[in-house]
């Protein structure tokens, strides 16, 4: 899953927005697929509505840990 360019270890949060774009991508796209019942769209839609809360959820994570750090950086 990671980018042949990119050292997880060292930009864990990238990883992780690469990994929820991805999926997000992928799920937008099978939600909307001609092919999919109704039931397979209904339960893509759920996924990709539990991913973009997941994004949310990581944006917040991301934005406490930027402050906790500027804090102690003053």
């Amino acid at each position: 899953m990671s980018h042949p360019r990119l050292d997880s270890t060292k930009y864990p949060a990238l990883e992780c927005s690469l990994a929820l774009s991805k999926a997000e991508g992928n799920l937008k796209f099978l939600a909307q697929a001609e092919t999919a019942t109704f039931t397979q769209g209904e339960a893509a839609l759920d996924a990709l509505h539990a991913v973009q809360q997941a994004r949310k959820e990581l944006n917040k994570v991301l934005q406490e840990l930027s402050e906790l750090r500027d804090g102690l950086i003053r």
